[in-house]
């Protein structure tokens, strides 16, 4: 069963249950929603999301370890869990470039940061105080939640295979997939129990708008190894030039700036499903996930990877 991460800009309540609703009608396990601090709170959103479904897993895809303390991301879930019981999942990750250049927070340790996060859920879930040395412990209780990492940098790709439950490889290009799955699996080697590697390529569905596929591009062209970027023809003047229109201007300001390259090594074409299928195989992916840019399209998109699972069961 697949999973759906939400790319709606700024989505309102509607935008957020409408896609939920549609995603879960769609057969989705779960659905994630960004946690974005210069968009509507992503935790108010999952809560009107939980009231209007009933199967599909729920969570933000992703927070980070910067901007919310460690206890009110535990209290948060812990309170979601009230509404959805047994159907909440946490994703974690670095945070985006705004974190730094909008908010001003260093993220080079951003895997310790993660995985000192992930921790304290698990360690709260386990009826472990807050804190060691006060004893305060936590009001609401917090079952068991499994957590889910992304990452582009090989300390988050690290990170995540030592301590993530799942491991969502998002847009990563063609050109780095194997390499990054290796990292992961070099950081989940001694585990009992390797993470589940969820992939989701970047189909060009044929309604998904170009603007839609640029987003994504965008923060690619940020976050991908100097190597690759190089290759699209990105050297650091014009990283940064992007840097800087992103947080002033959005993803929108941004597009032009990002070569046709990238977006080539990015996407997959929505009749090549059966190299899809050979690459998780190779991969060792047993999920595939979808971005949902639109609730009119997410359906369509989650029966292709529907197609495509069952080709890989």
């Amino acid at each position: 069963m697949s999973g759906v991460i939400s790319h709606i800009a700024n989505p309102t309540l509607d935008d957020a249950v409408a896609l939920g609703v549609t995603s879960e009608r769609g057969g989705a396990r779960w659905i994630g929603f960004a946690d974005a601090f210069w968009w509507r709170d992503v935790w108010m959103l999952l809560g009107a999301v939980a009231a209007a479904t009933e199967r599909i897993e729920i969570g933000p895809a992703m927070t980070n370890a910067y901007l919310r303390h460690p206890f009110h991301t535990a209290s948060a879930l812990a309170t979601l869990h009230g509404l959805a019981p047994e159907r909440v999942f946490c994703g974690l990750a670095a945070g985006g470039s705004e974190v730094t250049a909008a908010a001003h927070i260093d993220r080079r340790d951003a895997p310790e940061r993660a995985t000192a996060l992930a921790a304290t859920i698990r360690a709260v879930a386990d009826g472990q105080p807050l804190d060691e040395a006060s004893g305060r412990r936590l009001d609401v209780p917090l079952p068991v939640t499994p957590l889910l990492m992304a990452g582009r940098g090989d300390g988050m790709l690290r990170a995540a295979g030592r301590t993530a439950d799942r491991v969502l490889l998002w847009a990563m290009p063609d050109g780095d997939l194997d390499r990054s799955v290796s990292v992961v699996l070099d950081g989940a080697k001694g585990r009992a129990t390797a993470p589940e590697l969820i992939w989701a390529p970047l189909v060009r569905h044929p309604e998904i708008t170009p603007e839609s596929l640029g987003h994504v591009a965008v923060y690619a062209a940020l976050n991908t190894r100097s190597e690759l970027r190089m290759r699209w023809g990105l050297d650091h003047d014009r990283v940064e030039s992007i840097r800087r229109t992103l947080v002033a201007g959005g993803t929108a300001a941004a597009i032009d700036l990002v070569p046709g390259a990238a977006l080539d090594d990015l996407t997959v074409d929505p009749d090549d499903s059966a190299r899809v299928v050979r690459r998780a195989r190779q991969l060792g992916v047993t999920e595939i996930a979808v971005p949902g840019f639109a609730v009119h399209t997410v359906e369509r998109q989650l029966a292709w990877a529907a197609a495509v699972e069952q080709e890989l069961s």
